[in-house]
């Protein structure tokens, strides 16, 4: 575990958030402004790479490019100790890949709206020139004012940057949603996110990612072989009475084609309509995978107070199965005159 520090910059840290492979992110507090910030450093075993040093970088430069209510903001880019350090918007909330992991899979309505938002931002990121190129529910974070944020752009990179960084022939990302082309070590466009993003929503809605099967055979080269070779999932066919334009969607959006996948403009207009029409929302639904109903998680405030205390069960409201509040009534008021009644009878005997 990293020693917390004092101050980065002039941030004072609280407390460490989290620790990834390209570095640590603690809360702080920008002295100067007192606003909340999540603080990013390059991890000291990279230290003296340039490599990661230029990717972390890129990083900050790419999202201080933007703009957009569903991409998660830079403050401010530095350097601790000989290791870069940006300092981003504090997302109070809990990531998808989390939930799921949590309550089980989401309701159709509200893994669309989920990924509407999340190709919304990404959108913006398109204009900006920048792939991610790391899509995943993991990166897509829930916030407590009930918005999706896009997060860690670690791997992303510039459309009309050089080829220095990430060298032909070698692909990056992670296996459950890495489109074919990247994991050939294609150059890839915003369309290899789009790709990202329909196994993204296959796995919110089914609750697993789109190409794992378990077992020992389920190793990193197997997965990105079923990528590149296996046929296409679909939901409609794995869940009973799935929505079969979501699941058409999703489908069309894991084409190994590029030509095959909807654009951003396209996506956004798709699911704005599967969401009206199934009453996509957030927090979202999590559907109970043995009797199919749907509950909702507490405030995602406290869900994330869970997962940090080491709570085994957040709080959710369920539906309770067989009693509405009208039949509820109904029993109550049929309590009471058979009361009534019975107290007629023994007063007239």
């Amino acid at each position: 575990m990293p020693a917390v520090p004092q101050k980065i910059g002039h941030f004072k840290v609280s407390r460490l958030l989290g620790k990834g492979a390209m570095g640590e992110v603690f809360e702080a507090v920008d002295s100067s402004l007192g606003r909340r910030v999540a603080v990013k450093v390059l991890s000291q075993k990279h230290r003296e790479s340039k490599e990661f040093k230029t990717r972390f970088e890129r990083e900050g430069r790419s999202l201080a490019t933007m703009n957009h209510k569903h991409v998660v903001q830079v403050y401010f880019i530095g350097e601790h100790e000989g290791r870069p350090f940006l300092a981003m918007e504090y997302l109070d909330g809990i990531d998808v890949g989390q939930a799921i992991k949590r309550n089980g899979p989401l309701h159709p309505g509200d893994a669309a709206e989920i990924i509407r938002q999340a190709a919304s931002g990404l959108q913006e990121t398109q204009r900006a020139g920048v792939v991610h190129r790391d899509v995943k529910p993991s990166n897509l974070v829930l916030t407590s004012s009930g918005e999706v944020k896009v997060t860690d752009f670690g791997l992303a990179k510039a459309l009309q940057e050089d080829m220095s960084i990430t060298a032909t022939g070698v692909f990056v990302g992670t296996p459950d949603y890495l489109a074919p082309e990247q994991a050939m070590g294609d150059d890839v466009d915003a369309s290899a996110d789009i790709y990202a993003l329909g196994c993204s929503l296959y796995h919110m809605c089914s609750g697993n990612p789109p190409f794992r099967k378990g077992g020992s055979d389920d190793h990193y080269t197997a997965v990105v072989r079923r990528h590149l070779k296996s046929e296409r999932p679909q939901l409609k066919n794995v869940l009973p009475k799935f929505d079969e334009a979501l699941s058409d969607l999703c489908r069309r959006m894991m084409s190994r084609r590029l030509d095959v996948r909807p654009n951003y403009a396209e996506l956004v207009d798709a699911l704005g309509d599967v969401v009206g029409r199934l009453g996509g929302r957030l927090p979202p639904r999590h559907v109970d995978p043995e009797t199919g109903l749907s509950h909702t998680t507490g405030p995602l405030s406290v869900v994330e107070e869970a997962v940090e205390s080491g709570v085994t069960d957040a709080p959710e409201v369920r539906p309770r199965a067989g009693v509405s509040m009208v039949q509820l009534m109904m029993i109550v008021a049929g309590v009471l005159v058979a009361g009534v009644l019975i107290g007629l009878t023994l007063a007239g005997s």
